[in-house]
Order: C-alpha cells, then sequence, then structure tokens
C-alpha cells in the first residue's frame, strides 16, 4: 500500500504563489527576487514542499483541480493560497463601462461555498488544510498602471468609488468568511495578507499595485513558517509513534 511520506505540503495558489512581480493581462513581466517559497525552503529542509498555481486561478478554478492534485502529489497537508482573485475587481469591466460596474471576480457566496468544498476534500483525503487570507491592491499603484495601460484616468474611476477605504471594507468579507471555515474545522489559518496590511502600502506593492514584492515575501514567509514547522513537528511525531 502506498504510504505518503511524514511531512509533504502542496501549496495551491495564483500568481502571488507563483512569486509573480508585475502582471499584465495574461503576460508575467516580472518575479520577485527572492519568494516565500523560496524562503521556506531554506527554513523547512525537511518539508517535501510541492507547488500548483496559476496566474487569475480562483476557488472555482481549483475546485475543478483538486481532487487531481491530490492523487498526484499524495500530500499530508495542503496550503489553500487562494481568494485574491475571487474579490479582485472584474478590471476590464470596470474600465470598459468608465467605472459603473463594480463587481468582484467571484462573489462571497460562491468564494465562501468554494473553500468549503475545497476544505472538505483535503479533509476526506486525510491531509491537513492551511487557510489563508490574501492580501488588497495597493490603489495608489493600481490606478496610475490601469491608466496607463488603458489610456482612461482609471485613478479618478477608483476615487468616484470611494478608492482604498471601500476596497479594504470589501476585502474584509473574505477574510473573514475564510477565518470562519477555518476556525470551523480547527485547521491553522494565515493572516498574512492582514500582515501586509500593517506595512506601508507602497513599501510591501510592486509597480502594478497587485502583487506583493520582496520585502513583502518575506513577511509572508514569516507568516507561513511557524505553522508549518509546527504541522511538520506533529507529523514527526504521529510518524515516530506508529513506528514504535
Amino acid at each position: 500500500m502506498f504510504r505518503r511520506t511524514a511531512a509533504r505540503l502542496l501549496i495551491v495558489g495564483d500568481s502571488i504563489t507563483l512569486g509573480v512581480a508585475q502582471l499584465r493581462g495574461e503576460q508575467i513581466d516580472a518575479y520577485v527576487d527572492r519568494c516565500y517559497l523560496d524562503i521556506l525552503r531554506e527554513k523547512l529542509p525537511g518539508l517535501d514542499i510541492r507547488m500548483d498555481a496559476e496566474i487569475h486561478r480562483t476557488t472555482t478554478e481549483a475546485l475543478r483541480l483538486i481532487d487531481g492534485l491530490l492523487r498526484q502529489h499524495q500530500p499530508t497537508m495542503v496550503l489553500l493560497m487562494l481568494g485574491g482573485n475571487d474579490v479582485d475587481v472584474q478590471w476590464k469591466r470596470f474600465v470598459i463601462s468608465q467605472g459603473r460596474i463594480v463587481r468582484s471576480r467571484v462573489s462571497l457566496e460562491h468564494y465562501t461555498n468554494n473553500l468549503q468544498a475545497l476544505v472538505r476534500k483535503v479533509l476526506d483525503f486525510g491531509a491537513t488544510p492551511i487557510l489563508t487570507d490574501m492580501p488588497n491592491h495597493c490603489l495608489a499603484l493600481r490606478g496610475p498602471y490601469l491608466s496607463k495601460l488603458s489610456g482612461k484616468n482609471v485613478t479618478a474611476m477608483i476615487a468616484a468609488h470611494g478608492g482604498q477605504p471601500v476596497s479594504d471594507a470589501g476585502l474584509v468579507e473574505y477574510r473573514l468568511a475564510a477565518e470562519r471555515i477555518a476556525r470551523a474545522v480547527d485547521c491553522p489559518f494565515v493572516s498574512y495578507g492582514t500582515a501586509l496590511s500593517r506595512q506601508p502600502p507602497l513599501t510591501v506593492s510592486s509597480l502594478d499595485g497587485v502583487h506583493p514584492n520582496s520585502q513583502a515575501h518575506i513577511i509572508i514567509a514569516a507568516e507561513l513558517a511557524p505553522v508549518l514547522s509546527c504541522l511538520v513537528g506533529s507529523s514527526r511525531s504521529t510518524l515516530s509513534r506508529s513506528s514504535a
């Protein structure tokens, strides 16, 4: 019978998970010099880390893939590093409508249902799910960036809808939904997005106003490492008891 390793982590995520620094449409313009994954591999050399991520991935897309990913990687723990694309504004629609249509890519209800389903699948597989919140855009950078790409004053459109405070308030609901799900199944929850929001936005954001920069990835790794270290220790203890 196939036996999984004592500690194997599968990270399911999006462009942040990939370490993207700047994204333009479907094109990756730049990566961070050193991403959180590099740091985690240094801090946790005994942990077998696998990663499957795609730009623009939402929980809806992850749900279609999760069964195959679990079979392929046989993880003992799964970090669901998702949600940023779910809550993200449909920017193309926003710009084309001159800022009249403000809509997340995945509604809060569907995001919640998707995340619950993902967690159930991970638990049914016998692995430990790890949930996270998500960072917000730095609209002081995002507005000018989109304005340059579109040739329209996107900064003014964003301001007309309340700017950063309104955006931050909307994000809170998605963060709370993920935290409630984690609490309900008693699994780890890592608030790396909240940790980034405590920093001056310009110090942790890349030029596109969306992706964390290298400094931000240090913070992301610092939030994740203690949780993963604890789980690795638990896995080793369980393996020792079962081998005794």
